[in-house]
């Protein structure tokens, strides 16, 4: 598994070796270290722009996953965070023939004294879901419900054993050639 401190510009990281390994390998698993700090979702954009390109993938579902990666990660610092807490973003993908199955998993540091737990997130999901959710309108309030569950196949909330929050996202899709 290759670990990237996210204090660093991606090409610094993510240099012509490491793409070549992008190209090649089944699966992989990349870690990413990121205090928290908005500043550094530019870093992480960025950094999934790279592999993304590299696994071939079209522009929309691209910009989806920025998209998703930014939603994951705000919600990380916003809500779960104290300014300068180390937060991970494990990304990892699986090809099979012509689909690639894409995972990524947003580890906070559930340091904030309003963090809720994954039974939480669980109900305010299934609270969001029963009351208003599909008929909501607006483009401000997006959250995390409403942007993720329309794009991915999969989202679910755990604790990891440190107490921090885990939110996981799953996707599969078919690969550009």
């Amino acid at each position: 598994m290759k670990q990237i401190f996210v204090d660093e510009t991606p090409k610094d990281a993510i240099n012509d070796d490491f793409k070549t390994s992008l190209t090649r390998e089944k699966n992989l698993e990349i870690s990413f270290l990121f205090k928290s700090d908005f500043n550094n979702a530019k870093y992480l954009r960025d950094y999934i722009l790279i592999i993304l390109d590299v696994l071939w993938l079209d522009t929309i579902w691209k910009n989806r996953f920025v998209l998703i990666v930014d939603e994951l990660n705000n919600n990380a610092i916003e809500y779960w965070s104290k300014k300068w807490s180390l937060n991970i973003m494990r990304f990892w993908f699986q090809k099979e023939e012509n689909n690639i199955i894409l995972n990524i998993e947003v580890e906070d540091a559930w340091d904030w004294e309003k963090a809720k737990k994954a039974s939480e997130m669980e109900c305010l999901r299934l609270e969001r879901l029963e009351k208003w959710f599909w008929n909501h309108t607006s483009i401000r309030w997006r959250w995390l419900f409403m942007i993720i569950t329309n794009l991915v196949d999969e989202l679910y909330f755990k604790n990891a054993s440190t107490w921090w929050l885990i939110v996981w996202v799953n996707k599969k899709l078919e690969i550009k050639n």
